[in-house]
């Protein structure tokens, strides 16, 4: 009788102390990314000439005193990091 009692009761309190521990880890506060200053989806990384946040595609001109163009942002899509699709140096080798 005693035996079981004992079981029962690390039991019960092994129980409540991993409940306890994913209560306090599911009250974390996580910081929400702050983008780098002066760098927006319209401007593109430097010396990128294609990139992407999975949502708008941008790309740079052939000649350096053009705007980057954009596509459309759908209405559902989530955006993630930009990424570089394709590098500036690679956009020049190409066209010649």
């Amino acid at each position: 009788m005693r035996r079981g009692l004992l079981i029962v009761t690390s039991m019960t309190i092994a129980v409540m102390t991993i409940a306890t521990e994913l209560a306090v880890a599911a009250e974390l506060a996580i910081p929400k990314r702050k983008p780098p200053a002066g760098f927006s989806m319209q401007k593109g990384p430097p010396n990128c000439a294609r990139w992407t946040d999975e949502c708008v595609n941008c790309a740079r001109g052939a000649t350096s005193g053009e705007a980057p163009v954009c596509s459309n942002i759908g209405f559902a899509c989530q955006p993630k990091a930009i990424r570089c699709l394709m590098p500036e140096a690679s956009q020049n080798k190409q066209k010649k």
